[in-house]
């Protein structure tokens, strides 16, 4: 019925998220720039390529103080794995950077209220983003 669904698993390794990305097309991971949260998607990622072979994840930055962190922090990232994993038969895996969403205080408020960010402020930096990265995804998923 539906040619996308998008399922928000949470952060962390467990079973049951294993299972749900297992069942999945594409794997998108969104981290933010605190250690552990890039700690947690450099763990998820590696299970991946381990465990499902998945060589090729698409990444979103969540809450950058600046522009351009997010693809300093994804490149980092990569070269991380780069050292550290290995595919079978000599595959890497691959980051796709989808994007960076900035920290704003918008996504604070719309969450007090228990309002949707695009929905009740459309303009703020954090939703202008996630229009944007929507768009790139739709354009990636479309093109598949």
């Amino acid at each position: 019925m539906y040619d996308v669904i998008i399922l928000d698993t949470g952060a962390g390794i467990s079973d049951v998220v294993l299972y749900a990305v297992s069942l999945a097309d594409e794997v998108l991971v969104v981290a933010t720039p605190e250690p552990t949260s890039l700690t947690d998607a450099y763990a998820t990622i590696k299970v991946l390529a381990a465990q499902q072979k998945r060589y090729n994840i698409r990444i979103v930055i969540n809450q950058t103080l600046k522009l351009g962190d997010g693809r300093v922090i994804v490149a980092q990232l990569q070269r991380v794995l780069d050292r550290f994993i290995g595919g079978a038969g000599g595959m890497t895996v691959k980051l796709a950077h989808m994007g960076d969403i900035p920290n704003d205080i918008a996504v604070r408020e719309a969450v007090v209220k228990r309002q949707l960010l695009l929905t009740t402020l459309p303009g703020c930096p954090a939703a202008v983003a996630m229009t944007a990265m929507a768009a790139r995804l739709e354009e990636y998923l479309v093109k598949r």
